[in-house]
């Protein structure tokens, strides 16, 4: 049975750290793969195991598969969400349209800290998304 996965949770540091390391990923990987690949991890690599219940407990992520590991068994994991999906979920929880819709987001999406390349893309991508909205009438 498939654990329906939480309407709304936060990932703590070490968490998200794990879940990037598994959405660059195109393919399922061990505890220590995800580990070995935190970039500059400064706790252990043998707590990850507990990292990984947290997230699984959340319905973050899903055993893929049971794969031979050198010379036992392990299990490998894959994202059970996507990273759009996961800042979609912080978004729909915090946003709140206060009457000035959504124009304080989007401003924060373009904002200073922003690199111009990045800015660039969401121009694009917004500008493509009202196209379509237009189009199916909206």
């Amino acid at each position: 049975m498939k654990k329906k996965k939480a309407d709304f949770f936060y990932l703590s540091a070490k968490e998200e750290a794990s879940m990037k390391v598994l959405w660059e990923s195109k393919e399922p990987l061990s505890a220590s793969e995800i580990a070995e690949r935190i970039p500059n991890r400064t706790w252990p690599a043998s707590s990850i195991q507990s990292i990984l219940r947290g997230l699984e407990k959340k319905g973050a992520i899903e055993v893929a598969d049971i794969v031979r590991l050198g010379k036992a068994y392990g299990r490998v994991f894959r994202p059970a969400l996507s990273a759009n999906d996961y800042v979609a979920m912080q978004f729909d929880r915090y946003y709140q349209d206060d009457g000035g819709g959504c124009r304080p987001m989007i401003s924060a999406l373009l904002g200073s800290g922003t690199k111009a390349k990045k800015k660039e893309a969401v121009i694009r991508e917004l500008k493509s998304l009202l196209e379509k909205y237009e189009e199916e009438g909206g």
